[in-house]
């Protein structure tokens, strides 16, 4: 009886000791998928983290979009930014323009007492056309130029030393910022300086070899060039305005990457000088045209 009963006992004692054993064995085994389970969901939430800061460092680092503008009188604007209307007379921050006189990026901003040109609109329809592009001009015009010499790199025209280095400066600061960026595009309202020095005849070779140097300068081989093509005002009697329009329109027809438009259906202030009304309606042909280009780049 007594050897029974202390089977019975014994046997208990190992019943309740392996049941133990198998739970604490249990436990351990949960702890361990659980402490598993919360590794692997840290190590995601970290790789998700690394992802979402290299997007986010991705998109800071996407090129700055700079597009140059030159030319002469109707580039520089005849007309005060005084008669502006909403939104153009008001500071436009999404867009900056390089100053030359501050020499700093400053926010695309008409001054009431100043001349304005075609940058005004240009930005804002740029803008529109790039909503999530950094957009910077750089603008350089003198008025009563000629492509043949003031402008012509091989002389190294005076007007064209000048616009190099107003480029220059503003793209050194963006250098010395260590930013990314491209030259998006140029600008072009000239030529009525060529037709009244009577130098019509030498016009298309001139621009064609213009445009080949600067592309050439900032390594853009197929850097977009817009072309606004002057009315038949200076040398219009004696023929030479339509040599240089129907260069410009030459020009643009033996390059994909060369646009032009007409802006003879644009207001004037007098004679051979566009208005306020004039030249906000070519800064748009211009970024209109620039969208052409760049959607037919897409396509090929």
């Amino acid at each position: 009886m007594q050897t029974t009963s202390w089977l019975r006992s014994l046997s208990l004692n190992l019943i309740v000791g392996s049941e133990k054993t198998y739970n604490h064995n249990k436990l351990r085994a949960s702890t361990m998928l659980k402490h598993k389970l919360s590794s692997k969901s840290s190590v995601l939430t970290i790789v998700l983290s690394v992802l979402t800061v290299s997007s986010v460092w991705a998109d800071s680092v996407k090129p700055l979009k700079i597009f140059l503008l030159g030319g002469q009188s109707n580039m520089v604007g005849a007309d005060k930014a005084a008669k502006l209307m909403p939104p153009y007379n008001k500071a436009f921050p999404k867009v900056r323009i390089w100053d030359q006189k501050t020499r700093r990026w400053e926010p695309l901003s008409p001054k009431a007492e100043e001349r304005f040109g075609p940058e005004v609109s240009f930005g804002h329809f740029i803008a529109e056309l790039l909503p999530h592009e950094d957009v910077r001009l750089i603008k350089y015009a003198a008025g009563g130029t000629a492509l043949y010499n003031d402008w012509d790199p091989k002389t190294k025209g005076r007007q064209y030393l000048s616009f190099m280095n107003t480029t220059k400066a503003a793209l050194s600061e963006l250098d010395a910022s260590k930013m990314n960026y491209e030259i998006a595009g140029m600008l072009w309202l000239q030529g009525e300086s060529d037709a009244h020095e009577n130098k019509a005849e030498t016009y298309e070779k001139n621009l064609t070899e213009f445009i080949a140097h600067i592309r050439t300068q900032f390594k853009t081989p197929t850097m977009p060039f817009i072309i606004a093509r002057v009315r038949n005002h200076y040398g219009g009697k004696t023929g030479q305005a339509r040599i240089v329009r129907d260069a410009q329109v030459k020009v643009a027809s033996a390059d994909k990457n060369i646009g032009w438009f007409d802006t003879d259906d644009c207001s004037m202030i007098n004679a051979g000088h566009y208005d306020a009304a004039g030249l906000i309606e070519i800064g748009k042909r211009f970024a209109e045209e620039y969208k052409k280009i760049a959607l037919m780049v897409k396509k090929r």
